[in-house]
């Protein structure tokens, strides 16, 4: 015959390797679940704490890190402004003959007692109002009473004549 075969197990193990007691309540057998239904593993729960808590953790460092980076690069709006959307003059409006893309000449004057930076949208529109595009000019550390011209140009073909609007101009402090 062969050697007999050695203790069966039936307690618990942890991750280390090492077990504990083998022995088990009354009326829990090999298969049976304990009364009120089967138990979660008593070493899953902390991980799952852990992770939660964890990327919870973590997406608040984000949102801090943005924050601050936010207020250190000088994304912040200037608190002096002064109605900066009269910083920015439409000079021309056209639809290039050759390549039928709309543009807008534009002349900025800070107007603020710091260096700045400009965000300016325009958009294009049709005779009858119909938005046809819109293009954006970016221009860095504009000095106070300073001018600076720049064009926004669109990528978009237009076969008809088109107005010109300035939609949004942001101004900010230059790092």
């Amino acid at each position: 015959m062969g050697e007999p075969a050695g203790p069966r197990y039936e307690g618990w193990e942890d991750r280390s390797g090492q077990r504990g007691p083998e022995q088990q309540p009354a009326g829990w057998g090999p298969g049976a679940s304990p009364p009120g239904g089967p138990r979660p593993s008593p070493r899953r729960r902390p991980v799952r704490a852990c992770l939660v808590a964890g990327l919870a953790l973590t997406g608040l460092a984000v949102l801090a890190a943005v924050a601050l980076g936010a207020v250190l690069l000088g994304t912040y709006e200037d608190p002096r402004r002064d109605d900066h959307d009269g910083d920015v003059q439409l000079s021309s409006c056209r639809v290039d003959a050759a390549t039928n893309w709309p543009s807008a000449d534009l002349m900025v004057t800070n107007r603020s007692s710091k260096p700045s930076d400009y965000h300016i949208s325009v958009e294009f529109l049709a005779p009858d109002g119909l938005r046809l595009d819109e293009a954006h000019v970016f221009l860095t550390r504009v000095a106070p009473g300073q001018q600076a011209r720049d064009t926004a140009q669109s990528l978009t073909r237009v076969d008809r004549p088109v107005t010109c609007r300035v939609t949004d101009v942001f101004r900010t402090a230059s790092p």
